[in-house]
């Protein structure tokens, strides 16, 4: 008992979209059946509304039929012509009912939990069956809430009529004066109004049971710290390894870049803080491209790379913070920056021209 109660304080950390997901999967969702109960009660009343002109029809008939059969003579095939003809009329005061009851509910499911088909629910679990797992399902605080709210529900119902009863019950004398079609009009009028204040009633019960509901399953999809910290690394990886890879992968980038300097026509410096390795190849490329760039300690071996195989490098502090800082290695200098470039690239050319004696 006490390690529950312990595992139940531990679990602070909101659930994360995974874990919604596993739940949602399993079935367990957030569903208020007092919400679903309540728009089949409304669909029943909108059909009975809208088709009532059905409704008399085929009960007219049916009644027409079944009030004149054995007339002129009684056989079994008239039998069974009745029995035919009294279901196809209930068919047709049935299935707009059903039709628009079965509607109803499936969008009354879709508004609270979303579309989402799962078979988990149906998949066999022989602990269903255990009658000890049953009684206490019963006997559970949840059993023993839904009893309550049962009872509860019953109360608040009750009390509605009693007080909707209670302020008509002066109006009942009014029946004595009334001819026949009045009175059968404040009837059905009495009727609908007490029906319509029931509905509401039902209607702001079940709102207030489906965030209760919401409540319960965010308390039950609650994560330990530790649990939270295993799906993570399940789901994002070890923090410690991805770092670890990040490292190794930032140190093989680097040594790539380290080893295409040697392929520079010119490093362009800021001059102490960044440096960038530039490549221009008038027969294969449409413009300079950047093959290396650094700031610090990595712009100090790119330079001292630079020199060790005879690489001209130029201070031009504006150029050099430019390409360092809008383009990534292995992209080539945009065309607002050509003008820059050029000079740069003809000052190199001049120099390797003094330098073979040209």
């Amino acid at each position: 008992m006490a390690d529950n109660e312990k595992s139940t304080e531990d679990r602070t950390e909101t659930a994360t979209s995974f874990r919604r997901e596993e739940f949602r999967n399993q079935g367990t969702v957030a569903m208020s059946r007092e919400l679903l109960s309540v728009a089949v009660m409304m669909a029943v009343a909108l059909s009975l509304y809208s088709f009532v002109s059905i409704f008399l029809r085929e009960f007219q008939a049916m009644a027409l039929k079944f009030f004149g059969f054995g007339k002129p003579e009684f056989t079994r095939d008239s039998f069974l012509d009745l029995r035919v003809d009294m279901f196809h009329h209930w068919g047709w005061m049935a299935l707009p009912v059903m039709g628009v009851t079965i509607v109803a509910g499936f969008l009354a499911c879709v508004a609270q939990v979303g579309f989402h088909v799962t078979t988990e629910p149906l998949s066999p679990n022989w602990e269903r069956l255990n009658p000890v797992a049953g009684f206490q399902r019963i006997f559970s605080w949840q059993g023993t809430a839904e009893g309550l709210k049962a009872m509860i529900k019953l109360a608040v119902v009750s009390l509605v009529v009693y007080s909707f009863v209670k302020n008509q019950a002066p109006g009942i004398g009014n029946y004595l004066t009334m001819t026949l079609p009045e009175g059968v009009s404040l009837t059905l009028n009495t009727v609908g109004r007490l029906f319509l204040t029931i509905l509401g009633t039902l209607l702001c019960m079940a709102a207030f049971d489906y965030g209760f509901q919401r409540f319960q399953l965010e308390k039950q999809m609650r994560m330990t710290k530790r649990e939270a910290k295993e799906e993570f690394k399940l789901r994002e990886g070890d923090p410690l390894i991805k770092s670890r890879i990040r490292s190794i992968q930032r140190r093989m980038a680097g040594r790539r870049m380290m080893e295409a300097v040697p392929k520079a026509d010119v490093v362009v410096t800021n001059p102490t803080h960044l440096a960038v390795a530039l490549q221009y190849d008038v027969q294969t490329m449409h413009a300079p491209k950047v093959i290396a760039k650094g700031a610090g300690v990595l712009a100090a071996k790119i330079k001292e790379l630079a020199r060790f195989h005879r690489i001209p490098v130029v201070e031009n502090k504006p150029l050099a913070r430019a390409i360092y800082k809008e383009i990534e290695i292995n992209q080539y200098v945009p065309r607002e920056l050509y003008k820059a470039v050029a000079e740069v690239l003809a000052y190199v050319y001049r120099l390797k021209g003094v330098a073979n004696g040209k």
